[in-house]
């Protein structure tokens, strides 16, 4: 059984104080208690200075203790596109996974799944893992449609880059409607939908289950991880606002004892 995958995402929140305190109790805590499959998205500004921290806890105990993530990618590797950060630039300071098409990015910034898968094929391209972020909306979600939302959002990352295209990437399941709510999705529709989500990927691709990984987001904390996380379909956890407090995140993984 494959350790499970726990994200922490910070969105626009920190500072270069919270970053060192954070990741200095985080590594400590990692290496006394064998944790893996740790990875923090941080800010841009935030990403070199956090893959220094954590490179001799990843030097001195085990390859991927810790790896830092990015929030976003643009599609473009280079050239006149003010403000945006390629993938290469990322691949450059040491940057394995990037997030891409959370609810925030499809909602404020108009990223359609056109778009999005773009910037997945791109960052499979140049071998980094995405972390794909999917889910419906609470309207969605009331007319029974979470399986077509979900359906469609996969749908259009395989068109464009091909039906072995999740392996060795991350799927996260985010029910819009329950980020930042403080109250999880239920757990049997989380179940019902991950194994929805995994068979479907299963069926169109025919890759080996092992090779991607199904995570639930949306108010993940310390109180609901070890139920969410004791499930053979949830691979792992998204976390937000909860990963903004070290010791809150610390007592979560305590918790799921990863």
């Amino acid at each position: 059984m494959k350790k499970p995958v726990i994200i922490a995402n910070w969105k626009l929140n920190g500072n270069k104080k919270l970053v060192v305190r954070f990741l200095d109790k985080l590594i400590k805590f990692c290496e006394n208690n064998e944790i893996s499959n740790i990875i923090i998205a941080l800010p841009y500004v935030y990403l070199d200075m956090a893959v220094q921290l954590v490179a001799k806890c990843n030097k001195n105990y085990f390859n991927n203790c810790i790896n830092i993530a990015a929030q976003n990618v643009d599609v473009n590797v280079s050239g006149s596109f003010t403000g945006e950060v390629s993938v290469s630039m990322l691949k450059d300071i040491g940057i394995s996974h990037v997030i891409i098409g959370h609810s925030e990015r499809r909602m404020l910034h108009n990223e359609n799944c056109n778009y999005i898968s773009k910037k997945f094929d791109i960052v499979k391209k140049n071998l980094l893992t995405p972390i794909l972020c999917i889910g419906e909306t609470k309207k969605e979600n009331l007319l029974g449609l979470t399986k077509i939302v979900c359906k469609k959002q996969i749908d259009s990352i395989i068109l464009n880059s091909g039906k072995k295209s999740f392996i060795n990437s991350i799927i996260a399941y985010e029910p819009i409607w329950a980020i930042g709510s403080g109250k999880a999705a239920d757990i049997e529709q989380i179940k019902e939908t991950h194994k929805f989500i995994k068979e479907y990927i299963l069926d169109v691709s025919s890759i080996n289950k092992k090779l991607f990984s199904v995570l639930y987001g949306g108010s993940v904390d310390e109180k609901n991880s070890f139920r969410l996380i004791n499930n053979s379909y949830i691979d792992g956890l998204l976390v937000g606002k909860s990963s903004l407090d070290i010791d809150i995140f610390l007592k979560l993984l305590n918790n799921i004892k990863i």
